[in-house]
């Protein structure tokens, strides 16, 4: 519990930080509007005036968009990855190695704190307002609204474990520029979070729904817009707790890995 008590510091602290520096939140959620404006655009484009593509209506695709956008978000607020990359290439992860906590679990915690101050103070105000004034789709039950709350806390679990295990990957990588273009590139089509799965190639679509990517923004979104609904939503929840088991296992493997490396090369 003490353990706990301690990470929930870290908590406060990035909470209190991200208020301080309030023009780095104002200028991430300008680029999520303008990328909500962008998109919207070109779906509404692509939809040409009909009422449905694919057998999913306009008023369900634009809410979808929304909604990734929205998630998009959260899941950027948190520590990005070139600060990971930049405290490995400068030894100063050698400095977070001596303190007296996982460093893994450092991060994540600080990322609730800057995740918090962004929903409450930027996401939320603009987005009751889209809501309010556009037309989308709104799940007409609480217990949906529910699935879609876990669904999303799973799929940032998920791209937390993701990310932070491609971070770690600078122990091993002098230089991970191209793979990082590749990889953000990768999780940005396979999660669906432009495209939703349903409209990818029948090959596409199969190697996407065998990959983690799905649960961090297909998933939510679609239970969200009800396109997963019924026992299809529990399935749904259990495939990413599966991912999340087997991402988690995959980052703590490559921390210890990484960590002993840095204990090896330190004498």
């Amino acid at each position: 519990m003490a353990s706990y008590k301690m990470y929930w510091t870290f908590t406060k602290k990035a909470f209190l930080r991200s208020a301080v520096y309030r023009f780095d939140v104002w200028s991430r959620m300008s680029s999520n509007l303008i990328f909500l404006l962008m998109w919207g655009s070109i779906w509404t484009a692509l939809y040409a005036g009909r009422e449905e593509a694919g057998g999913v209506s306009f008023e369900s695709m634009l809410t979808y968009i929304v909604i990734s956008q929205f998630l998009s978000g959260v899941n950027g607020a948190g520590t990005p990855l070139w600060e990971i990359q930049e405290k490995v290439r400068t030894g100063d992860i050698a400095l977070e190695l001596m303190r007296p906590f996982d460093v893994p679990m450092r991060y994540l915690f600080a990322d609730f704190g800057s995740v918090a101050f962004y929903i409450a103070t930027a996401l939320l105000p603009v987005y009751v307002l889209v809501f309010l004034f556009m037309d989308l789709t709104l799940p007409t039950s609480w217990i949906t609204w529910v699935y879609f709350i876990i669904a999303a806390f799973l799929g940032f679990l998920i791209r937390y474990c993701i990310e932070m295990t491609f971070g770690l990957l600078s122990f091993f990588l002098f230089e991970t520029g191209g793979v990082e273009d590749i990889f953000y590139f990768a999780m940005s089509l396979l999660s669906g979070s432009v495209i939703p799965i349903w409209f990818f190639p029948g090959w596409l679509e199969s190697i996407s729904l065998y990959l983690p990517f799905q649960g961090i923004y297909f998933i939510p979104n679609a239970i969200f817009i009800g396109e997963i609904s019924g026992n299809s939503i529990l399935l749904s929840l259990l495939t990413q707790l599966f991912w999340l088991v087997v991402c988690f296992i995959l980052l703590r493997v490559v921390w210890n890995r990484a960590s002993h490396k840095v204990v090896v090369q330190g004498g």
